[in-house]
């Protein structure tokens, strides 16, 4: 075979194996029925979509903290709806390093978070976009396009086993994100 044969051909294995690493699913999920999706919070609870609605970055999984707290490991067309107190909360999303969200939830109110992929060293980074305000709408329409995640028995152990290395992340990026000017805040008003 002539080198540019050779070349073509790898080129094309390499673009198969992209594409099919867009479709990678996180082992520490699973879905939940139609049936059993959560629509609202239990009363005097705040619930928050967390949702990854874009392909891009679909090989690297996004998994989401709510403090030291595992939430959930969002794939590419997934979302994960999070129940908690109402009150302060700081997010924490990581793959390659670790990105952060303030939030102040109120009683009795749904909440909207993209996770979005960005361009890292070796992988995949993420970030949260808080849906405030008018974007409200586009956080409703992102969790009505993905399926809805739990953790599941494998997911618990990760969390468990990952803890040490997790906490070294956290320790590493929130100072960094605690200095920049603007930073990622899901506004209490938001709340519907």
């Amino acid at each position: 075979m002539k080198a540019t044969t050779l070349a073509r051909t790898g080129g094309l294995a390499m673009a198969l194996v992209i594409a099919a690493g867009c479709a990678i699913q996180s082992a520490h999920m699973s879905a939940v029925p139609a049936t059993a999706r959560v629509v609202r919070p239990a009363g005097g609870k705040a619930l928050v979509f967390f949702t990854r609605p874009s392909m891009f970055g679909g090989a690297i999984q996004a998994t989401i903290y709510d403090g030291d707290t595992y939430i959930g490991t969002l794939s590419s067309g997934t979302h994960v709806a999070y129940e908690t107190t109402p009150g302060t909360h700081l997010f924490m999303v990581i793959a390659e390093s670790a990105d952060f969200m303030r939030a102040e939830l109120r009683p009795d109110k749904t909440y909207y978070a993209g996770v979005y992929a960005r361009p890292g060293v070796w992988r995949a980074r993420f970030s949260f976009e808080p849906f405030n305000g008018a974007e409200v709408a586009d956080g409703r329409r992102a969790v009505e396009d993905t399926r809805e995640m739990v953790v599941n028995g494998e997911g618990r152990r990760w969390a468990a086993e990952n803890a040490p290395s997790i906490a070294r992340k956290k320790n590493k990026y929130l100072p960094v994100w605690q200095q920049k000017p603007e930073q990622q805040t899901l506004d209490a008003d938001s709340g519907t």
